[in-house]
């Protein structure tokens, strides 16, 4: 498949604000909705990708079932519209006996989309500087509660909408659909896939077809459509198939025969996939997104999926007391622990010793705490075993590995090799800083400077300050860290963040 990287650079290139309308149609700017599902949140579409992470009941589906109502949809065909063909807010919030207030009396959906500079006047809004080459014009739409209805509906612009929802992604043997099983179903007619859905399918999943097609199956009542592969020497059905590939030439067949700048909005498409068929995956979505201009809108839990993206494609969606919170940009790091609590780590770091551990965890602490949960830090020795701990982790591990040396001379970026903003040991770093010396004056009451003086070695300096202070080395290197990091400017130690952030 096409680098993600070159994908990516292409897409940003369509989508700046001057293009968007023309590469992209009337593609969604933004949305706001309040009191719909108990949720009140905003989010801007950065890219025409995004890739909504969070925990379950965070507001994923939500947020992207809204994005579905944006929109209605005519049929070239079709001298009107039909409900049938577009979705509206009951086909999600359903009101019933047993959810009788699925959304509050005021509850609305704000939202902006792209529109052509001609089209230009005085209920449109520019999300955007005023510089002409960076002005994408857009025009708002509110869809509101009005009495026990929704107003709005016909304000809203033609596109066409594809949801692939959870439901999608069962198999048709397990949804207890006679017709799938009806020993009295037939085939009636059939269509192949293009060559170009059955190559991607194939990519993604990394297994040759001989050909898949789809066909109409029928019986005395009803009719469905049901896919058919070939491949090996046998030729199968859905029924047959497992349920991450049957799933997933579908959903490749639905995009790929999707009107072009359609709004293609899809839940956890990971679902039983394995890991490299969710990383292709994702490198196909950017590759349909540049090829036939469509949306697309993801919820997933996959690292494998968002690691694709960048980051203007991330948005973490987290719900708590005060309200639902959309980040932008988040990094896997803060993907991977914020969806495991800390149980998984992203990214392994080797350091000299247990005094340069102890500083990285306090320095993290207090300039990215975000970043906490997502480092492993290992102490290793000296310079050189950092260096051999990270090619041999990388080489033979297949783990997302750096090294921070503790002298800034020592750093190379070429070896992932990053250091302390400091030409002295860490031990000297701290243990000089004046603000140390005053702590251990005033809870010790030790002369910090006449103690190093009298220690040559500065790996002695925590077990000399210990035995004064008589506590456990441990601890006053811990107290001695966080006395001295309280009184560091950020600046020292964001260039040392942003490094750890690119590498998770």
């Amino acid at each position: 498949m096409k680098n993600s990287g070159q994908l990516i650079t292409e897409l940003k290139g369509l989508y700046l604000p001057k293009h968007r309308y023309t590469n992209f149609g009337n593609v969604l700017l933004s949305l706001e909705t309040y009191g719909i599902r108990g949720m009140s949140a905003s989010v801007n579409f950065d890219f025409p990708i995004t890739v909504i992470i969070g925990k379950n009941g965070s507001g994923k589906s939500t947020l992207a079932q809204l994005t579905l109502c944006c929109y209605r949809y005519k049929n070239p065909e079709d001298f009107s519209h039909n409900i049938k063909d577009y979705y509206n807010l009951g086909n999600f919030f359903i009101k019933s006996n047993l959810d009788p207030e699925p959304y509050t009396p005021n509850a609305y959906l704000r939202y902006s989309y792209a529109i052509p500079p001609e089209a230009w006047g005085i209920n449109q809004l520019s999300f955007f500087a005023p510089d002409p080459d960076s002005v994408c014009h857009a025009r708002e739409n509110i869809i509101k509660k009005k009495n026990s209805d929704w107003g709005g509906y016909v304000k809203r612009p033609d596109r066409k909408c594809i949801y692939f929802g959870m439901g999608f992604f069962v198999p048709h043997h397990e949804m207890g659909d006679r017709i799938y099983l009806d020993p009295k179903t037939s085939v009636w007619e059939k269509r192949e896939f293009s060559e170009r859905s059955l190559n991607y399918s194939a990519e993604i999943l990394g297994s040759p077809y001989n050909a898949v097609e789809v066909a109409t199956i029928i019986n005395q009542t009803k009719a469905a459509e049901m896919g058919f592969a070939a491949r090996f020497g046998a030729r199968y059905s859905e029924n047959h198939m497992g349920c991450g590939e049957g799933r997933l030439i579908r959903m490749i067949d639905a995009i790929e025969n999707a009107p072009e700048k359609s709004l293609i909005v899809i839940e956890e498409p990971e679902t039983a996939l394995h890991q490299d068929a969710q990383h292709n995956l994702a490198v196909y979505f950017l590759q349909v997104c540049k090829r036939k201009r469509h949306q697309i809108i993801v919820t997933t839990h996959s690292p494998s999926i968002v690691d694709v993206m960048p980051m203007e494609a991330r948005k973490k969606v987290e719900r708590t007391s005060e309200g639902t919170a959309v980040e932008d940009n988040p990094t896997i790091a803060e993907i991977i622990a914020d969806l495991s609590n800390g149980h998984q780590k992203s990214l392994l770091i080797y350091v000299e010793d247990e005094f340069s551990k102890k500083l990285l965890v306090e320095v993290v602490r207090k300039f990215a705490p975000e970043l906490f949960n997502a480092i492993s830090i290992a102490p290793v020795g000296d310079k050189v075993a950092v260096l051999q701990a990270v090619r041999y982790t990388r080489k033979h591990k297949g783990i997302k590995t750096i090294g921070i040396r503790d002298e800034s001379k020592t750093a190379s970026e070429q070896d992932l090799m990053f250091a302390y903003p400091s030409n002295a040991a860490p031990e000297r770093e701290v243990f000089q800083n004046q603000f140390v010396s005053d702590f251990l004056y005033q809870q010790y009451h030790i002369d910090l400077s006449e103690t190093i003086r009298a220690v040559k070695d500065h790996h002695e300096y925590s077990n000399r300050i210990a035995q004064l202070c008589n506590v456990g080395i441990d601890t006053i290197e811990v107290q001695c860290i966080q006395a001295y990091v309280r009184h560091q400017e950020s600046s020292k130690f964001i260039p040392l963040i942003n490094q750890i952030k690119k590498y998770c």
